[in-house]
């Protein structure tokens, strides 16, 4: 039973060893800098579509639109 006991902690022990070594990937972010959110994003896609007569049809594009304009001018 001393065998298994010392193979259980040894597990362990190597288990915590490889969790310290590869912790978890985290996003980094420059300071100051973040995404749009998705507010910010639908606001601007309803501002392009109000622009151009309300056009049916354009939403995806709209969408695509707002989101690169908004990542250009936070300079991503």
């Amino acid at each position: 039973m001393a065998t298994q006991s010392n193979s259980k902690s040894g597990k362990s022990k190597n288990a915590k060893a490889a969790a310290k070594a590869a912790p978890a990937a985290k996003p980094v972010k420059a300071p100051g800098r973040q995404d749009p959110t998705p507010e910010e994003i639908g606001l601007r896609a309803y501002e392009i579509y109000v622009s151009e007569g309300c056009q049916e049809g354009s939403d995806l594009e709209n969408w695509l639109r707002a989101e690169k304009e908004l990542r250009s001018q936070q300079g991503r």
